[in-house]
């Protein structure tokens, strides 16, 4: 198997803005509104619609007019797309705004520690909100900070400026005179004016503007990244989002592993092959991705969900689908983890496919989801026992829900040995 790293990482930033739409900073009791202090940009007010591209966008213009190599491009690049990674989780948790901006440039720089292929990341991140006079939350001054670093930096904020329901003529001064104002404060002079060349252009605003267009615009800007992950390394970046997608509820802490776990268990008893194994365990762990787009208050509602609330969760397998589709390299793998709440008779989501459109891979990620979210502790009641889960899913069989041959290669992978957990 070849992925592609960029369509990947694309993917990827997707699911971070979509995390960051989902979240209310002010759900928590006690929290702040996030103003940074010594900008006085206020994130509680941002949409997050679009952002990581926008701020990739604005950090390409500049690293070009900085006439960067080859490799600091690719590293801006990747870097501006998974700038807030490390917010994901962060963004459930109640937070100061200063505990907030230093702890997701933290928690950042842990999870991309990993990263396949571009081990550099988790410096960049690390310093991405280091400001040039030392300020930052890490007090790293002027040359202290990586160049890359202070590119996102600028065009993080700027996109934060920016608004959308505004004109451009109507916000680009202001922009322009803002950045002007904290010239050596918050950037170098060579930022700012890196900045300013692509400012006076009409098509820079315009491709703001038109950020609908961001595939387009990115696939004529970005540095020719034309690289590809095997199948272990897609797997690490697998495992690596698994992780954020768990950990948004504390009622998810390890629910896409136990599922990847059960789907490889599964696949291998009935014969898979050993990449396609692997296959059913990356589908696993990427199987709630779309969850990223639901907010926590629905997640860990203590309580029956309304008929609004329920169709809001319900679309989580819509966004998987959206999500994974746009990697293109993997249709089987965005097959299987989407359809995990389809249903036999016609009645699940988001399609509605019936018996003869899914196949035996979806039918199986479909019981092995079920199993483990009966097993597992939610906010309404305590995980059931394997007997009572059972129960449960042979009367879905018997309602035409669920496929007897996908539960029964279940039960015998259950009951032959004790499951251990995914590392």
């Amino acid at each position: 198997m070849k992925v592609s790293i960029d369509k990947t990482i694309r993917a990827m930033a997707i699911a971070l803005d979509l995390a960051q739409i989902s979240s209310n900073y002010n759900n928590f009791p006690g929290n702040e509104p996030i103003i940074e202090n010594i900008t006085n940009v206020n994130y509680s007010d941002h949409k997050f619609m679009h952002h990581s591209q926008r701020t990739t966008y604005i950090a390409l213009e500049i690293a070009n007019h900085l006439n960067l190599n080859q490799k600091c491009k690719n590293r801006i690049y990747i870097s501006a797309l998974l700038h807030d990674i490390g917010a994901a989780n962060f963004l459930s948790e109640s937070h100061s705004a200063n505990l907030f901006i230093k702890e997701h440039c933290k928690i950042g720089a842990r999870i991309t520690e990993h990263f396949p292929m571009f081990k550099d990341l988790s410096h960049i991140i690390l310093y991405h909100h280091e400001n040039f006079n030392g300020t930052g939350p890490m007090k790293l001054s002027k040359n202290e900070i990586p160049i890359e670093s202070q590119i996102i930096r600028i065009a993080d904020l700027v996109e934060i400026l920016y608004n959308e329901n505004l004109s451009n003529f109507q916000q680009k001064g202001n922009i322009i005179k803002w950045v002007k104002k904290n010239c050596n404060k918050i950037f170098s002079d060579t930022i700012v004016n890196a900045f300013l060349k692509s400012a006076q252009h009409d098509m820079f605003w315009l491709n703001l503007q038109n950020i609908s267009f961001a595939n387009f615009i990115l696939d004529k800007m970005h540095p020719g990244l034309d690289e590809f992950m095997n199948l272990n390394e897609f797997e690490n970046i697998s495992l690596i989002f698994a992780n954020i997608i768990d950990n948004k509820s504390k009622f998810t802490a390890t629910h896409s592993k136990g599922i990847a776990n059960l789907a490889y268990k599964v696949s291998k008893h009935i014969g898979y092959s050993m990449e396609k194994c692997r296959e059913m365990k990356i589908a696993g762990l990427l199987h709630d991705i779309g969850k990223l787009a639901i907010p926590l208050y629905i997640l860990d509602k203590n309580d029956s969900l309304t008929d609004e609330e329920y169709n809001i969760i319900k679309s989580h397998a819509y966004y998987t689908k959206v999500i994974l589709d746009r990697i293109e390299d993997i249709p089987n793998i965005s097959e299987w983890a989407s359809n995990h709440h389809e249903k036999l008779n016609g009645k699940g989501y988001p399609q509605g496919l019936e018996a003869v459109d899914l196949s035996e891979e979806s039918r199986i990620m479909a019981v092995c989801d079920i199993y483990q979210a009966l097993t597992e502790d939610r906010p309404y009641r305590k995980g059931l026992p394997s007997k009572r889960a059972f129960d449960i899913m042979d009367n879905m069989v018997f309602q035409n829900l669920i496929c007897p041959n996908a539960l029964s290669y279940l039960k015998e992978v259950i009951h032959s040995s004790p499951l251990p957990e995914l590392k």
